[in-house]
């Protein structure tokens, strides 16, 4: 590797862990998270921007659902996303470096991406020492190398010895254990151990981030293939008679079940005994989305085994195999209606909740991946998988962006104001994140019964203690900032 490089990936690495301290351990992070992304993608582009080893430029690309990502930090007050953005993030960077290489075989029907993605992942890992080895090798003077290794082995060594004896001999001696927390108490207070962690912690990130670009200018080693990765394991004798069989009497079942759901459900017939229609909405929602789940692995299972019965050799039971798949995504379709509408009649009742309001948006993208599924069906030649995690990869980024509780809130808030409803689980409301504030604060200036105005009072209070006193520019939220603009008009 060229001494240039060596230089550029070192100076990527430290910036990225005084960043990091700076930017992402800051308390409270909010627009300093994209501003991190940004000095991120800008570092990233001008280390690969033309230079041969980065094979596939496109993988830069990943910095735009990154990018969103990190907007939620700035653009919402929810701590809901921040653990699995966090780990999203890693997962967008280990796929970008694979694009980067050109070691992403997304096109071909198997999960062999899915293990590239985790390889370039993990690998960062492995690469933590590489900067102290090129750091070593300026070091002409071998004694004074070697002498140097033993002072820091011997240090090394000794610590947890001198641990052990320190707490063996506080537990035989009362004054000599006083002594020793006297001690300790000094040095921490010479000390700041919160700056001492955000130090660690960043240093680790930055190694991290050096791993991830070190694999990038790296030499490359051939790559075995493992036939676990290309899942090989088509029937060569494959019966399509068969699986037609099971497919008919699948879809017949299904068929009785539409012909219930048109005419209880949608056509809104009396339900029979005492069911009420909020109370038969409840009832096998998630049975539903479970077997919409079912049918979609079926399909891709039956394509998957039959690929070259239906597609290839075209016998004569393979346009009804297809015939049979396209109903079943038809009945699914009906399947997902039916648990919109579901959802829908029983919130009329009850209100909205996170819950509730993450299975619409489900709902909605799944039915975009059965659209995806109906044409893998007319023509598998595209890696449908890939595809699934670029739709959930969407719906996940639009959670992100789309305040939620402020949606839970308004409807709510709406209901209670309007008397669609008798009562509202303010306390409920007053769980959400500061981004229900505009809607809570309607309820102070309503005709609202005396405990509802009293909690939402409450909640701004606990609003103005917990965000009032951040005054660093880091942790500048558009959520929290229109609260604070609220409370003090």
């Amino acid at each position: 590797m060229e001494n240039s490089i060596k230089i550029k990936l070192s100076v990527y690495g430290l910036l990225s862990a005084v960043s990091f301290i700076y930017l992402i351990l800051a308390h409270n992070p909010g627009i300093s998270v994209p501003l991190f992304t940004i000095i991120q993608f800008v570092s990233i582009f001008t280390l690969v921007n033309k230079r041969e080893e980065a094979k596939n430029k496109k993988g830069l690309f990943m910095f735009i659902p990154i990018f969103i990502l990190s907007l939620n930090y700035y653009l919402s007050g929810s701590y809901l996303w921040r653990a699995p953005n966090f780990l999203c993030t890693i997962l967008l960077y280990g796929t970008m470096v694979a694009i980067l290489t050109d070691n992403f075989p997304v096109k071909e029907l198997n999960f062999k991406f899915l293990f590239k993605i985790l390889e370039h992942v993990i690998v960062p890992l492995r690469n933590f020492s590489i900067p102290f080895k090129w750091m070593s090798k300026y070091n002409s003077d071998d004694t004074k190398k070697k002498m140097h290794s033993s002072i820091l082995l011997g240090i090394f060594v000794s610590l947890p010895f001198v641990v052990f004896l320190l707490i063996m001999l506080s537990s035989a001696d009362l004054v000599f254990s006083g002594k020793v927390e006297n001690t300790l108490g000094w040095f921490s207070k010479m000390l700041d151990i919160e700056l001492i962690f955000k130090i660690i912690f960043g240093f680790v990130a930055g190694l991290y981030l050096f791993g991830l670009l070190y694999v990038v200018f790296a030499e490359k080693k051939s790559d075995s293939k493992n036939a676990f990765f290309t899942l090989e394991i088509r029937p060569k004798n494959a019966d399509t008679i068969v699986i037609n069989i099971l497919l008919s009497s699948i879809l017949l079942v299904y068929t009785l079940f539409i012909f219930i759901q048109f005419k209880y459900l949608f056509a809104g017939s009396a339900l029979p005994g005492n069911l009420n229609y909020a109370e038969y909405a409840r009832r096998g929602f998630f049975e539903l989305i479970f077997l919409s789940f079912l049918n979609i692995g079926l399909i891709l299972l039956t394509v998957y085994l039959y690929k070259e019965k239906i597609y290839v050799q075209k016998n004569k039971w393979s346009n009804i195999t297809k015939i049979f798949m396209l109903y079943l995504c038809a009945v699914t379709l009906v399947m997902l209606i039916s648990s919109f509408y579901r959802m829908y009649l029983y919130d009329q009742e009850y209100g909205f909740t996170r819950l509730r309001l993450l299975v619409y948006g489900f709902l909605i993208f799944e039915s975009i991946g059965l659209f995806m599924t109906s044409a893998f069906i007319m023509r598998p030649e595209f890696n449908i998988v890939a595809v699934y995690m670029v739709i959930g990869l969407c719906y996940y980024l639009c959670l992100n962006v789309i305040q939620i509780d402020y949606i839970i809130a308004k409807h709510n808030v709406d209901m209670y104001l309007s008397k669609e409803t008798d009562s509202l689980d303010i306390d409920y409301l007053m769980s959400l994140s500061v981004d229900a504030a505009p809607q809570l604060m309607r309820l102070l200036d309503s005709d609202a019964d005396i405990v509802t105005r009293y909690k939402a009072d409450l909640y701004f209070k606990g609003i103005e203690e917990n965000y009032g006193s951040d005054s660093n520019w880091q942790s500048r939220n558009y959520s929290i900032d229109k609260a604070i603009q609220l409370i003090s008009k």
